[in-house]
């Protein structure tokens, strides 16, 4: 078995091409029926933000994973050899990606902490849709508290990191003071919010907020009064009025139209417009309209990495973080092949010692309850010492990468059947149990 990350990034494909490869979260449920059913691709989570369109995988020994993936997006997408870009990732690089991903350093916007939410929404929905395997579950449940920790101890992710920030820091460097700037927002998700909440921190002049229906989440305690919601059908009537538009829908189609918002632009002002949403909102064909300066996510990078200089002070921490997490989680997977064989060694080791000391007992009736108790806990003791050396020799081969082979010959040496105790163990305890 091994692990891998495949997809696109906004590092090595253009958002022309990444907005054709975003998953719909009503199409998920067809998504992993399709990948679960390519061979040797065991286990999946798919990972779909405005910066990304992953799959993080489990394959069998010696499978292409990119292979059948790149015939995957071909098909499921509709690209064509020459368009597709896609990069795959296997066991340590992929594995060291992931936590990267995690602790905000794998983002357009250095430390920003959104990303750890949609890898928590995004393997929660593969975990419900019953396409994650154990090791895909440790690993995602590493990287989450790995991300956690990160957060928290390095304080990366303060003052307001994320892509809304980003573009909002970039209005301040066009317009300067917000104060006379008018706003429209165009959408109702996270990203609206995080902006609506930086601009009012800034003074903006007046918001509008184009939604259909009300935000999905609050826009905090903040006694500010310039702001009004209007129906999403009548964005294009205030587009006069406003010098700034930034649009965040999680639509499928663009939603800002070149024909419409002609009629209503007025030729004698300019205008700024950052379309941070993917697939893109906004047609890019308004850009050729004078004094329109149009601007998508991937045009964020010059502001973000000027934040990526600020905080680079902190990298070394992280980075050693995140290599420590990678040994950890390899040496737990490397001997994944072993647990259930000393699991099982374990469980036949108690069972026979259980009928034998029923066996004596039985024979010697005589023995008083602190005789029983004291021969009981020497056989037990006996036993476990027994086991003990075979069993840090199973899981020091394990650690050299050779448990399948040794678990293997344990079967065969072994009269025990240590899939019936998986099982078994599984029903008493849970499955998460390494």
């Amino acid at each position: 078995m091994n692990i891998g990350i495949y997809g696109m990034h906004y590092k090595n494909t253009p958002v022309k091409i990444r907005e054709r490869a975003a998953f719909k979260a009503s199409g998920l449920e067809s998504a992993y029926h399709t990948i679960l059913s390519l061979e040797g691709i065991n286990s999946c989570v798919i990972l779909s933000t405005c910066n990304r369109s992953q799959l993080i995988y489990e394959a069998d020994d010696g499978v292409d994973g990119k292979k059948k993936l790149d015939s995957f997006f071909q098909e499921y997408f509709g690209f064509s050899d020459e368009e597709i870009e896609t990069y795959c990732h296997h066991e340590v690089p992929a594995v060291s990606m992931f936590f990267r991903m995690c602790c905000g350093l794998d983002s357009l916007v250095l430390g920003e902490d959104q990303i750890l939410g949609q890898i928590k929404e995004a393997y929660y929905a593969a975990r419900d849709f019953g396409a994650t395997s154990k090791a895909l579950n440790k690993l995602f449940q590493n990287g989450i508290t790995l991300g956690k920790k990160i957060k928290y101890e390095t304080g990366i992710s303060e003052n307001s990191l994320s892509i809304a920030s980003i573009a909002v820091k970039q209005g301040e460097k066009i317009f300067g003071l917000l104060n006379q700037t008018k706003v429209l927002i165009v959408g109702r998700g996270e990203m609206c919010r995080r902006a609506i909440k930086h601009l009012i921190s800034l003074n903006v002049g007046y918001i509008y907020i184009a939604t259909r229906g009300e935000l999905l989440t609050g826009i905090g305690k903040h006694p500010y009064t310039k702001v009004t919601r209007i129906p999403f059908d009548d964005r294009y009537e205030v587009i006069a009025d406003v010098d700034w538009i930034i649009s965040a829908t999680s639509a499928p189609h663009q939603v800002i139209e070149k024909h419409y918002f002609s009629k209503h632009y007025c030729q004698d002002k300019n205008m700024l417009i950052t379309d941070i949403a993917l697939p893109r909102d906004v047609d890019p064909n308004i850009s050729d309209i004078p004094g329109v300066q149009l601007y998508d996510i991937d045009d964020l990078e010059e502001v973000a990495n000027e934040n990526m200089l600020k905080r680079s002070g902190k990298l070394k921490l992280i980075e050693k973080r995140i290599q420590e997490k990678n040994r950890e989680f390899f040496d737990w997977y490397r001997c994944l092949p072993v647990y259930p064989r000393i699991r099982a060694i374990q469980h036949h080791s108690q069972e026979v010692t259980e009928v034998e000391l029923e066996r004596l007992f039985n024979q010697m009736p005589h023995l008083s309850q602190k005789d029983r108790d004291n021969i009981e806990a020497f056989v037990y003791s006996l036993a476990k010492k027994m086991w003990r050396t075979p069993i840090q020799q199973l899981k020091q081969v394990g650690l050299e990468g050779k448990g399948k082979e040794a678990g293997e010959l344990l079967d065969r040496l072994l009269t025990c059947d240590y899939m019936s105790v998986e099982e078994k163990m599984d029903k008493e305890y849970g499955k998460e149990k390494y």
